[in-house]
């Protein structure tokens, strides 16, 4: 159980897959240490389900992971990193991944669908 001082942490198994989801999306689990403001080594052992993050950095994964999820009900993969990359018009111009970062993910989210339902910002 899980209180306001004591996040709960990840399930391994499934974060490890969440991290091999967004570093497949990124291009790089390199990419996603940057990303997430860890070392490199830090995504590898993560990925390897031999160390748990951060309850910041968890969450950062998982919302990332969420949209990554999100947007390919809407577009191919091929499109996703140039969107997460690019300034977003339904996000005052700053980049989804920018957002994501700052715990803003339900903006993210609503870009997307934004964006789906072919409503321009």
């Amino acid at each position: 159980m899980s209180t306001i001082d004591q996040p709960a942490r990840p399930d391994s198994e499934l974060f490890t897959l969440k991290v091999r989801s967004t570093s497949r999306a990124l291009g790089s689990q390199a990419k996603l240490a940057t990303w997430a403001g860890v070392s490199r080594s830090q995504t590898t052992r993560w990925a390897e389900g031999t160390t748990v993050p951060s309850p910041d950095a968890a969450r950062a994964v998982t919302d990332l992971e969420f949209i990554i999820s999100r947007a390919r009900m809407v577009w191919d993969d091929s499109v996703i990193l140039d969107w997460l990359n690019g300034q977003n018009a339904f996000l005052d111009g700053a980049t989804p991944l920018a957002m994501i970062r700052r715990g803003r993910t339900s903006e993210v989210l609503d870009a997307i669908s934004g964006d789906e339902a072919g409503v321009y910002a």
